[in-house]
């Protein structure tokens, strides 16, 4: 049987190329008629990216590392509050020390990132007769994060209908989905962002802070990987984030949007004005006594008293560089200082 051959219509090789000459045509006619008008839209757009880049490579700002802007007490008070009665609440206390533990952990890789952000942990924020507790809200220049931690036990796997369990060998157990709780901080951040008529844009991500935890992730419906990571994850993921996104806040704008999150903050202080708090005390102390201010207490104590805020001689004496005749000597000045700047 004698094989059937395909022949081009030159009809129609005819009509396709009068349709791009038609078209080039219009085309010229239309470039050499409105040039200058092309040319100054051109040259706008040039300079906009010109100045984008510029704005992007950030080389006149001197903020260039993460700072802890605010560290709060709820959990400590929590903490405090369980220990009235060990014995009954023992579990509860076992796993708001573990809680502590893996926000500790995250927040160390936050502050060591080399990203430039400003760090609010453990924020108890209350408004119209609802409270909720964010372990971080971290603000760069580019982006805003709220993050949830978790330091969960065993694997987690991801089923493809997205039901969360946790594995402990062949044991599995249904575990609440960690992204529930992200969805409820982030319509109460919206309520809050209305009122205060701040339009910002952030991320939520869920971190599992157990080194000993695997997630598998089985196929499903939602994307679940990009947003839930793994903790030695994170600062790869927020540079990676950052990199896609350009420059649209500086410090002060960042510093706004911390304060006025931190207005709805039960327990409240400022990092920074309570380090020029006690820095002011270290001097005048050195002053009167004629001794350099190191002989006080130096920066790595300073930034300790800072991080882990204690409320009274107990905890002052977990602090490196106090032992009993500088507590004795300045103990309760530092601890009023404190206590004046943090309301419980």
């Amino acid at each position: 049987m004698a094989r059937k051959r395909y022949y081009r219509n030159d009809d129609e090789e005819f009509f396709v190329g009068l349709i791009i000459l038609i078209i080039i045509g219009a085309i010229y006619s239309f470039v050499t008629k409105y040039w200058l008008i092309i040319l100054i839209i051109a040259s706008i757009i040039l300079i906009y990216l010109l100045v984008r880049f510029i704005i992007d490579l950030d080389i006149f700002s001197n903020f260039n590392k993460p700072i802890m802007y605010y560290k709060g007490k709820s959990n400590i008070n929590n903490l405090n509050n369980l220990k009235v009665d060990e014995v009954t609440n023992g579990y509860k206390i076992n796993c708001l020390q573990k809680g502590m533990v893996g926000e500790e952990r995250l927040n160390y890789n936050l502050i060591n990132s080399n990203i430039p952000m400003y760090i609010m942990h453990d924020l108890f924020l209350t408004f119209n007769g609802k409270t909720v507790q964010i372990d971080f809200i971290i603000i760069t220049k580019r982006s805003v994060y709220i993050l949830e931690s978790k330091n969960l036990n065993g694997n987690v796997d991801i089923e493809k209908d997205g039901t969360f369990t946790r594995r402990f060998g062949r044991y599995k157990k249904g575990i609440k989905n960690p992204l529930t709780q992200n969805i409820e901080h982030e319509n109460f951040i919206n309520e809050i962002l209305k009122k205060e008529k701040l339009k910002i844009k952030y991320e939520s991500l869920v971190i599992l802070t157990n080194d000993n935890t695997y997630l598998n992730f089985k196929k499903s419906d939602k994307d679940y990987k990009n947003l839930i990571i793994r903790n030695d994850k994170i600062v790869e993921v927020l540079k990676n984030k950052e990199k896609k996104k350009h420059i649209i806040r500086n410090e002060d704008k960042i510093k706004n949007i911390c304060d006025t999150i931190l207005k709805y903050e039960k327990y409240s202080f400022n990092i920074e004005e309570l380090k020029i708090r006690l820095k002011n005390y270290r001097k005048e102390k050195s002053n009167f006594e004629q001794i350099q201010p190191y002989m006080i207490f130096n920066d790595q104590t300073l930034e300790e008293l800072i991080n882990k805020v204690p409320l009274s001689l107990e905890e002052l004496k977990l602090i490196n560089g106090f032992g009993d005749y500088k507590i004795n000597k300045y103990g309760n000045e530092i601890i009023d200082i404190i206590k004046n700047e943090v309301t419980r």
